[in-house]
């Protein structure tokens, strides 16, 4: 005996619009985000961003550091001693009074030479033992001394033309610069995290809905089989296999939420939110993505990837510090010139109004030469520098090779997704079609719910494999523009303004 059962075709659609609903709405708290926001959201939030931006105000501290090479340095002392000691003969003093004053400004040039004045007063009084000569020899008690002296130091071979002031110029101007580019460096890892985690989560939602398809499916089968095994068309074990089959599907279904649990704690935690704080992931797929060739996306990479401008940065900071280095090296050979007066009255006055007197002068013009036998602490220096610089230039192959390792992972899975997802598409109508045909047939009394069912959730599962593969070729296309260097600017996102400039 076989029993046919009636649906009305309303209810049946009113049915199937409302299990569609039911399948892709969202949670209503959800705040609906678009990848740009999520991005924009991460940068604007995550602390890798402060550190940078911290590093770029210590490299500024560089310049006036340098700057303050040049700064001249005052020197001042003020003493005053009493000596007194044990005497063999009358001309020895027993006892002996210094009162001093002395001071200094020195200002090193651009030139490498250093321009320097100096002066040195002090009062003197000596006391001499009981005997016919120490009447004479107070008379000279007290005795004031001044000198002025001017000085000039040029060096001849280290230090000349002042490449360590130059250079450290180039070094901190470079490193504000390499503050800047790591600050974009550490924006578009993260920009490439975020993409991962909101696209994982976009996935998760779509795998949530076809779990919820399948569960759904099983449930109407179950319901089904309940009718006829109470008709006696079943026995109790086909309808106990297909309980069983719905627990599996909720099983499924229940491990899709799991994942998209920690997808969704993943990408809040990059915005540094709370773990469980619902997102609707707005998302507009698209189906045709242009396909670079190898060469030409490498060439843009090599234009645009703020890492390989960060190495070069560095290997200009690098270079100069080598040159620095060098110089240091070289021997030391200056030129001293100086010229003073020199002033000695028994009045104070006196002797602080003669040393502004050229009758009494002092000059000097002399080499001086200096050089460090060996020189293994400045040479180990210079090895150590070239060495760094080597590095850079074998951390910049490095680079190179894992930027056309990610061109390459992103090309190829662009140029196989899309066979797939051509094929996914021609399911999807292909299904649509069958069900078309199998509502017809329904409604002539020709089919029964079973397979109606299961059609529908046929042409459900093509539909949505389809939009999962078209997910997939969109992450594929995004993680090629990151590989491009060009994913923040392809979705207008500016991080300048973010380094705190």
């Amino acid at each position: 005996m076989r029993v046919e059962l009636s649906v009305n075709p309303l209810i049946f659609s009113m049915t199937i619009l409302n299990l569609l609903f039911a399948v892709v709405a969202m949670p209503v708290m959800a705040k609906e985000m678009d990848l740009k926001a999520a991005i924009e959201a991460v940068i604007a939030s995550h602390p890798n961003l402060e550190i940078s931006r911290i590093d770029r105000r210590i490299a500024q501290t560089e310049s006036r550091r340098v700057e303050g090479m040049l700064d001249p340095v005052v020197t001042a002392r003020i003493g005053a001693s009493e000596d007194t000691t044990p005497t063999s003969s009358s001309f020895q003093p027993s006892e002996t009074r210094l009162g001093q004053i002395s001071g200094g400004i020195a200002k090193h040039l651009e030139s490498g030479g250093k321009l320097g004045a100096n002066f040195n007063y002090s009062g003197t009084s000596q006391d001499y033992p009981q005997s016919p000569l120490s009447a004479q020899l107070s008379s000279f008690n007290p005795a004031y001394r001044n000198q002025i002296n001017f000085n000039y130091r040029h060096p001849l071979l280290k230090g000349n033309n002042r490449p360590d002031y130059f250079l450290s110029h180039v070094v901190s101007e470079t490193g504000v610069r390499v503050a800047d580019m790591q600050h974009q460096v550490d924006a578009h890892i993260l920009a490439l995290k975020t993409t991962n985690a909101w696209f994982q989560l976009a996935s998760d939602d779509i795998s949530i809905r076809i779990a919820e398809q399948a569960t759904q499916r099983a449930r109407d089968l179950l319901d089904y089989q309940h009718v006829r095994e109470r008709f006696g068309l079943i026995e109790t074990a086909d309808r106990l296999q297909v309980e069983a089959l719905l627990s599996a599907r909720k099983t499924d279904l229940q491990r899709a939420h799991a994942r998209r649990a920690g997808s969704l704690s993943n990408l809040n935690r990059l915005m540094l939110r709370a773990p469980d704080q619902e997102i609707a992931v707005r998302n507009e797929l698209i189906f045709e993505v242009a396909i670079p060739s190898m060469r030409q996306a490498f060439e843009l990479a090599e234009n645009q990837r703020v890492e390989l401008k960060l190495l070069q940065a560095q290997m200009e900071i690098a270079d100069a510090q080598l040159a620095i280095l060098r110089n240091d090296d070289d021997m030391q050979v200056d030129l001293v010139a100086e010229v003073g007066t020199r002033a000695l009255d028994t009045s104070p006055g006196g002797a602080v109004a003669g040393g502004f007197s050229t009758k009494n002068h002092y000059a000097s013009l002399s080499v001086e030469i200096n050089e460090v036998l060996g020189r293994n602490s400045a040479r180990a220096a210079i090895q150590k520098a070239e060495l760094q610089h080597q590095r850079l230039a074998a951390l910049r192959e490095v680079t190179l090779e894992q930027i056309k390792s990610d061109l390459a992972s992103a090309i190829t899975s662009l140029r196989s997704g899309t066979p797939i997802l051509l094929a996914t598409r021609k399911q999807a109508e292909a299904e649509k079609r069958k069900f078309t045909s199998e509502v017809k047939r329904y409604r002539e009394g020709r089919s029964d719910t079973a397979t109606l069912v299961q059609f529908q959730g046929d042409l459900l599962g093509a539909e949505l494999n389809a939009d999962l593969q078209a997910l997939t070729l969109q992450l594929a296309n995004k993680q090629l523009l990151w590989a491009e260097g060009n994913l923040l600017e392809s979705l207008n996102i500016d991080i300048a303004g973010s380094n705190g400039q």
